[in-house]
């Protein structure tokens, strides 16, 4: 019954994150989708979406990298799972992903929430290394065409980003109610077991968050870690790559195109949950400096169709993660326990 419970407020979220992101879509956009998904191989968009799952495969195995040096092991499938929630609950609420995977590893495979946000930590640092390098490459090789579309994305896309982002009173009354919670627990704590207790677990917690951060120097193999995170790149690559073998306006393009993709995704992604709103545009932009035909909708079908099949994709695999993370580790019930003798 729990996990039947489970599941139902797994669909109804992820039904409703649908239904708000289609209702925010223009009529135009819709009919551009449409039209294109018609035409599209389907091949080229089934890929993407496979390397997106392997990515996240490389994402949960270098996780696990960094936790062993602290003494914890935590299994493959619930580390994979906590990252495909990550993603699924990063469309609901920015960031909100980041701290959940590491409380499901916390409930699941008993690691330390502080242990687990330091090493999530470290894994994001190095994300935004591997980044800048990708924006390096991108300058020194593609600087006409990477400073016409940053200040073009600058200059232009204020209003967009104000209309896809969380309200602002919305975030700040959340950001409001979470300091609430944790000024009445520590005036709680302190009422119960004084002030020095709590001062001692406080560092005990810190100590714990500095440790996963650092726990990359004490890594058993680097180059396997290095590894996985050029595999993870690799496969974020690629999926923008694949994609343009989905139509023939754009089969033609080059590596460096999808390079630019990628650079600029991280930035939709920063700005708007799932890019919503920005990915599409930016796609569209970068096809047109690449020499798509802007009076062409390819363009910016393109970008709504990728968006729109890994959007679907971190749904659907939000949701069954969901679901299997209860299966994978159900508690037997009183019928199932060996009565003792």
């Amino acid at each position: 019954m729990g996990n039947i419970i489970k599941l139902a407020i797994s669909l109804g979220i992820g039904v409703g994150i649908v239904y708000w992101f289609v209702s925010q879509m223009s009529d135009k956009d819709k009919e551009d989708v449409l039209a294109y998904i018609k035409k599209a191989n389907y091949l080229f968009v089934i890929l993407p979406i496979v390397f997106g799952l392997i990515s996240n495969y490389f994402r949960a195995q270098r996780w696990r990298l960094l936790l062993k040096p602290l003494g914890y092991n935590p299994g493959i499938f619930n580390t994979f799972f906590s990252v495909m929630i990550m993603y699924f609950l990063n469309l609901f609420f920015p960031r909100l992903g980041e701290v959940s995977r590491c409380g499901i590893l916390s409930r699941y495979e008993k690691v330390p929430l502080d242990k687990a946000i330091g090493t999530m930590v470290l894994e994001r640092l190095c994300d935004v290394l591997c980044l800048g390098i990708i924006v390096l490459i991108l300058i020194t090789t593609q600087a006409d065409k990477f400073w016409k579309l940053y200040n073009k994305s600058k200059s232009d896309f204020g209003d967009i980003i104000a209309k896809y982002q969380i309200n602002p009173t919305v975030k700040y009354s959340i950001y409001a109610g979470v300091l609430l919670i944790i000024v009445g627990f520590i005036a709680y704590r302190i009422n119960k077991q004084g002030l020095k207790p709590l001062l001692k677990d406080t560092k005990e917690k810190v100590m714990g968050l500095i440790g996963g951060i650092i726990s990359i120097k004490d890594i058993g193999n680097p180059l396997e870690f290095v590894f996985h995170t050029i595999m993870i790149w690799v496969c974020y690559f690629l999926m923008g790559y694949l994609g343009f073998f989905m139509f023939p306006e754009t089969s033609h393009l080059p590596a460096v195109a999808a390079l630019m993709g990628l650079a600029f995704s991280a930035i939709a992604f920063s700005l708007t949950p799932g890019g919503l709103g920005l990915f599409p545009i930016f796609m569209k932009l970068i096809l047109v400096v690449y020499g798509i035909p802007e009076t062409s909708s390819a363009p910016i079908s393109y970008g709504l169709v990728q968006w729109s099949a890994q959007t679907a994709s971190v749904l659907i695999g939000g949701v069954l993660s969901l679901l299997l993370l209860a299966i994978f580790n159900r508690e037997p019930s009183l019928n199932e326990v060996s009565p003792k003798t």
